[in-house]
C-alpha cells in the first residue's frame, strides 16, 4: 500500500504498469473516472504533494495532469487546482486554455488565428441597434426567423446546392446538423457507410445512436466508387455520410468525375446522402457538391465555424421537403433552436460582405502554413491540399501510429493518430493528422513541424 503522509484523498495505483509513469497516471485517472472512484467535480491532489507521495519529480505529475486534460478528463482552474470533468468515452481532446504556455497543439481542427476582433466589434455594435432586436430574444416559429432562413438558403446556394428557405434548418454547428440528419434517416441497428477514416464526432454520434458504421476504402483522391458499390450491394444501408471536400482527416478532395459516379450509385440504390461540406468555402476553385446531383435524397451541411470564426457555431442543413418536418422535430429535441442573436451576427457578416473578407484572410494563412509544411515535410508521405487546414502524414516503418503520437507528446507536440479516425479496426494504416490552424502563430507551426520531422528521423 502506498505511503500517504499528506493524507491525500486519491492516489493512483501504479504497481504492475509498464511504460512512462506520467502516461500510467493519466491512464489510472481515466479508469477511476470510468469506474466512479473519481466523480465529476472531484479535486485532484496538488501536483507537488502527489509527486512527493509517489516519490516522483513534480514535472512528471504535471505532465500526467496535462495529458489527462488533453483527453478531456480534467479541467484546470488557476489558483484552485485540477478537477474531474466526467466520464471520457468520446476520445475528443479539449483545446489548450493557453496555447502559448503548453504543448504545440496540432490536435484540434480549428481555423487559423487571424486578426478579426475589430470587425466583430463593429458588427456587434450594429447588432445592438437592430430595430427588431427584441424579436431576436424570443423563441422563433419553426425554430428560426424566416429572414435568417433566407440568408442561410442564399449561403447554401452559393456553395452550389439549390436551396429553398422553407427546407433549411439552422443548427448549432455542422456536428449538430449531422446528428440531426442521422436521427432523421436512421434507427438503432441501422448501417451507415462513411469514409474508412472519419471524425471522432461522426464515430461518437453513430455510437450514441447505436448505428453500425462501415468504412469505404479511400485512395489519394478520396473514396473509391467501386468499393462503395460493393458495400451498397452487400449491405442494407440507411445512409451514406461523407466529407468529400478537404476530407477530415485525410485532406483529400473528391474529383468531379468521382462525385458524379458516387451520386449515380446512391441514386440507383435509393440511399440518402449526408454531405458535410464545412470546408467548401476555403477552396479557391469550388467543386460542385455531391448533393447538387441528388436533389431528392441529399442532406447538405454548410457550416460557418471552419471558414469564418470558431465562435460562429452555426450550420445550415438543407434537405428534400419530405424529410423537413421530421428533421425539425429532431432539432427541437436536441436544442430547440440555434441562437437567433448569433445568427443575426452571422447574417450581417454574410450580407455586408465581411464573411468574404474573413474567408479570404483564412485562405491566405492556410496557404502560408501549407506551403511551410510541404517544405518541412519534403520526402514524407503526405496527403494535403493548399486550402486544407490539416494534412495526413503516413508514418514510415517501424513507426506505429500510437507509438509516434506518444513520442511527440513527450516532446510537447500533440497530434491525433489513426486510431482516433479509423472505422474498421483491421485497417493497417499508421498515420497522424496534423491540424495547422490551431497553433496561434506561424512560428509555433514551424517549431512543431520541426519536432515532427526530427521525431520521424528517430525511428
Amino acid at each position: 500500500m502506498t505511503h500517504n503522509p499528506y493524507r491525500l484523498d486519491w492516489i493512483p495505483e501504479l504497481e504492475g504498469r509498464d511504460g512512462d509513469v506520467y502516461q500510467a497516471i493519466a491512464d489510472v485517472i481515466a479508469e477511476d473516472v470510468k469506474t466512479g472512484r473519481l466523480k465529476p467535480g472531484t479535486r485532484l491532489p496538488p501536483q507537488r504533494l502527489l509527486a512527493y507521495t509517489l516519490g516522483l519529480n513534480p514535472g512528471t505529475v504535471n505532465k500526467a495532469y496535462r495529458l489527462a486534460m488533453q483527453r478531456g478528463l480534467l479541467s484546470g482552474e488557476v489558483g484552485r487546482g485540477s478537477f474531474v470533468r466526467g466520464a471520457a468515452g468520446s476520445g475528443v481532446s479539449w483545446p489548450n486554455e493557453n496555447p502559448y504556455a503548453r504543448a504545440i497543439d496540432f490536435c484540434d481542427n480549428f481555423p487559423c488565428a487571424i486578426k478579426n476582433a475589430e470587425l466583430f466589434k463593429k458588427q456587434l455594435s450594429a447588432l445592438a441597434a437592430t430595430p427588431y432586436f427584441a424579436q431576436l430574444l424570443q423563441y422563433q416559429q419553426n425554430s428560426a426567423w424566416s429572414g435568417h432562413q433566407s440568408v442561410a438558403a442564399s449561403w447554401v446556394s452559393r456553395c452550389g446546392v439549390e436551396a429553398e428557405p422553407r427546407n433549411i434548418l439552422i443548427t448549432s454547428g455542422a456536428l449538430h446538423a449531422g446528428f440531426i440528419s442521422l436521427m432523421t434517416l436512421c434507427r438503432a441497428g441501422d448501417t451507415v457507410l462513411t469514409e474508412e477514416f472519419t471524425s471522432q464526432a461522426v464515430k461518437g454520434a453513430a455510437q450514441r445512436l447505436k448505428l453500425r458504421l462501415i468504412g469505404i476504402k479511400m485512395d489519394r483522391q478520396g473514396i473509391v466508387p467501386d468499393h462503395l458499390e460493393c458495400l451498397l450491394k452487400s449491405n442494407k444501408v440507411s445512409a451514406v455520410y461523407l466529407v468529400p471536400t478537404l476530407h477530415n482527416p485525410t485532406a483529400t478532395l473528391l474529383s468531379l468525375a468521382r462525385r458524379k459516379a458516387v451520386a449515380k450509385l446512391l441514386e440507383r440504390h435509393g440511399v440518402p446522402l449526408i454531405e458535410d461540406d464545412v470546408f467548401a468555402p476555403l477552396l479557391d476553385e469550388p467543386v460542385a457538391p455531391l448533393s447538387s446531383f441528388l436533389p431528392q435524397s441529399g442532406f447538405y451541411i454548410a457550416g460557418l465555424s471552419k471558414a469564418l470564426a470558431p465562435t460562429l457555431r452555426l450550420a445550415f442543413l438543407s434537405m428534400p421537403e419530405r424529410y423537413y418536418q421530421d428533421a425539425l422535430n429532431n432539432l427541437r429535441i436536441t436544442s430547440w433552436l440555434a441562437s437567433p442573436l448569433l445568427m443575426e451576427l452571422a447574417s450581417n457578416l454574410i450580407v455586408r460582405g465581411d464573411a468574404d473578407k474573413l474567408i479570404k484572410d483564412q485562405r491566405a494563412e492556410i496557404h502560408r502554413r501549407q506551403t511551410l509544411a510541404k517544405e518541412m515535410l519534403s520526402g514524407c508521405e503526405v496527403t494535403s491540399h493548399i486550402n486544407a487546414p490539416h494534412l495526413w502524414l503516413k508514418l514510415p516503418a517501424p513507426w506505429r501510429a500510437a507509438q509516434f503520437k506518444d513520442a511527440l507528446a513527450r516532446r510537447e507536440v500533440l497530434a491525433e493518430a489513426t486510431d482516433s479516425f479509423v472505422v474498421d479496426r483491421g485497417n493497417p494504416t499508421h498515420a497522424i493528422r496534423i491540424c495547422l490552424g490551431t497553433p496561434p502563430s506561424f512560428e509555433r507551426v514551424k517549431e512543431g513541424l520541426g519536432i515532427i520531422r526530427e521525431t520521424l528521423a528517430d525511428a
